[in-house]
C-alpha cells in the first residue's frame, strides 16, 4: 500500500506539506505584526455583521417601555411599523448565506488553523486547504471583506500549497507512469490480476485537466493518485461488502472495526479530526490535493458525487458546495435504506415487522416521533420515515434479520458495522452546517458507493 511522505527528503518532517522558511517569511512577519489585530479583526466582523447590533436594538425594543405600554393597551406589536421593519431586516440577515459563513468561521474556523498550522509547522494545514477553498468561492477573502486582513495569511497559504503542483503533458504522464511501474509501487498497490496497470493509470492521468502533480513530491503525488483510482476501480468491481475489499480499504481509509468514543472536538476541529482519521490508519496522502485536483480524480475513478435530485441555484450560489453535495448524497443513501429494509423486512415478516423486528428501544422510539410530529399537524408516513441514521447497522446487523434475510445482500456483517461509523462526522457536520474536508469527502463517496451497490434494484 501507498505510505504518506514517501519520498521527503530526510532533513524534512514526513508530514510538512508548505515548503517555506516560516521563520523569516514576509508571510510570517505579517503574521506576527498581525497577531494582536487578530482578535480584534474577528471581533470588528461581527460587529460589522449587525448580528450583535440587531440582537441588542430588538432586545431593547422588546423592553421598553413603549412597547410594555402598547401590549397593555392591546396594540399588536405587529402594527408598530418600526418593529416590523427591524423583525425582517434580521430575519433577512439570519437567513443570508453571508451569515452562514460568518458562523462557520467562527464555529470551524479553517482560516484560525491555517495561521496555528503555519506558526507550528504542522500537517494540519492540508486539512484546511478543502474547507478554505470553499470559504474562498464564498467571497470571504475579498477586498472589502472586513476580516480580509485576518485570513490573509491562510489565503496566501492555500495559494502557495496550489503553486506546489502542476498538470504533466501526456508524453510526461506515460513516463512518469512506467517510472511507478518500475519502482514496484503498482504491485503493491494492486489486487492479484486487479488493480492499476501502467496503462491504465497512464490514461487516467491524460484526463486530468487541473494540475494535480506535486512538484516537490512527484512519487508521492502519483502513488495518492493510482491508490484513489485502485479503490474506485475495486468499489466499481468487488461485491461491496467482500472480505477483501473490506480490508484493502482499512489499509487506506482506516480500521473502524473496534467500537469508538466519540470525542466532540472530533466533530468540531478539523485539526482534531484528521488526527483521529490518522490514528484509525486513514493515509492523509490520498487527499493531499487542491480541491479541484482531488475532486477531479475521484470523478475519473469513478467515485463522482452522485447527482441531487432536484439542483438549486441558490445552493450553488451559497458557496459551501461540498457540504450541500455531502447533504445531498446522505439524503439520497438514507432514503435508498429506509426503502431497503422496509421493503426486505416487510416480504420477510409482514408490514408489522417493526414491532418484532427492532433493536430494543427503537420502535418505541420511533412511535414517540410519529406520534408527537402527528399531534403538531404533519401528514401520517410509515413508521420507518422516523428512523435515525444510527438505526441502520442496529436492524441490519440484529442477529435474526441478518441470519434469516439480510446476509445475501451484505456478505459480511463486520463490513458493515464498519461503514456507518465513517459516515458518522461529515453526517454531523451537514446536519449543522459545517464544512467537510477532503478527507471526510473521500470515506463519504466510497461508503455510498458501496452501501448503494449492496441495496441495487431492490
Amino acid at each position: 500500500m501507498s505510505s504518506p511522505g514517501e519520498d521527503t527528503p530526510k532533513d524534512k518532517s514526513p508530514r510538512k506539506i508548505l515548503d517555506i522558511d516560516l521563520h523569516n517569511s514576509p508571510v510570517m512577519q505579517e503574521a506576527r505584526l498581525a497577531a494582536e489585530e487578530r482578535e480584534k479583526l474577528i471581533q470588528e466582523m461581527e460587529k460589522h455583521s449587525g448580528v450583535r447590533a440587531l440582537r441588542e436594538q430588538l432586545a431593547f425594543i422588546k423592553e421598553s417601555p413603549v412597547l410594555k405600554h402598547a401590549r397593555e393597551a392591546a396594540v399588536l406589536v405587529e402594527d408598530n411599523a418600526a418593529m416590523r421593519a427591524a423583525r425582517e431586516h434580521f430575519r433577512q440577515f439570519e437567513q443570508s448565506s453571508m451569515l452562514a459563513h460568518a458562523r462557520i468561521f467562527e464555529e470551524n474556523s479553517a482560516v484560525t488553523r491555517a495561521f496555528e498550522a503555519l506558526k507550528s509547522e504542522q500537517e494540519h494545514a492540508r486539512m484546511v486547504m478543502g474547507p478554505m477553498w470553499e470559504l474562498k468561492r464564498t467571497g470571504l477573502f475579498d477586498e472589502d471583506a472586513p476580516w480580509r486582513k485576518a485570513a490573509a495569511l491562510a489565503s496566501q497559504a492555500m495559494a502557495d500549497f496550489e503553486a506546489r503542483f502542476r498538470l504533466p503533458n501526456h508524453l510526461e504522464s506515460a513516463l512518469l507512469a512506467e517510472q511507478f511501474r518500475a519502482r514496484s509501487i503498482a504491485e503493491k498497490l494492486a489486487f492479484p490480476n486487479e488493480g492499476v496497470a501502467a496503462l491504465a493509470l497512464q490514461q487516467a492521468m491524460e484526463k486530468m485537466t487541473t494540475p494535480w502533480l506535486d512538484q516537490q513530491e512527484t512519487m508521492r503525488s502519483i502513488s495518492s493518485f493510482a491508490e484513489i483510482q485502485r479503490i474506485g476501480e475495486a468499489v466499481r468491481i468487488m461485491p461491496a461488502f467482500d472480505d477483501s475489499l473490506a480490508a484493502s480499504l482499512r489499509a487506506s481509509l482506516g480500521d473502524w472495526r473496534d467500537p469508538i468514543s466519540w470525542r466532540p472536538e472530533v466533530f468540531t476541529d478539523l485539526a482534531v479530526r484528521g488526527d483521529f482519521y490518522v490514528e484509525l490508519g486513514f493515509n492523509p496522502a490520498l487527499t493531499r490535493f487542491p480541491l479541484p485536483a482531488f475532486e477531479q480524480g475521484l470523478e475519473i475513478a469513478g467515485l463522482e458525487q452522485v447527482p441531487a435530485e432536484s439542483e438549486s441555484v441558490d445552493a450553488e450560489e451559497d458557496g459551501l458546495v461540498r457540504t450541500n453535495a455531502a447533504h445531498d448524497q446522505l439524503q439520497r443513501v438514507e432514503r435508498s435504506l429506509r426503502k431497503f429494509i422496509d421493503l426486505q423486512l416487510t416480504r420477510a415478516f409482514g408490514p408489522d415487522w417493526a414491532k418484532h423486528r427492532l433493536p430494543n428501544g427503537i420502535y418505541d422510539s420511533w412511535q414517540e416521533k410519529k406520534r408527537k410530529a402527528e399531534e403538531a399537524g404533519a401528514e401520517e408516513r410509515a413508521l420507518i420515515e422516523y428512523s435515525d441514521f444510527t438505526d441502520y447497522a442496529p436492524i441490519l446487523c440484529r442477529r435474526d434479520n441478518w441470519r434469516e434475510v439480510l446476509r445475501p445482500f451484505f456478505g459480511r456483517e463486520e463490513s458493515v458495522r464498519e461503514a456507518f461509523p465513517r459516515l458518522q462526522p461529515v453526517r454531523l457536520d451537514v446536519a449543522h452546517a459545517r464544512l467537510v474536508t477532503q478527507d471526510d469527502e473521500l470515506l463519504l463517496r466510497v461508503e455510498v458507493r458501496r452501501l448503494e451497490k449492496a441495496i441495487r434494484d431492490v
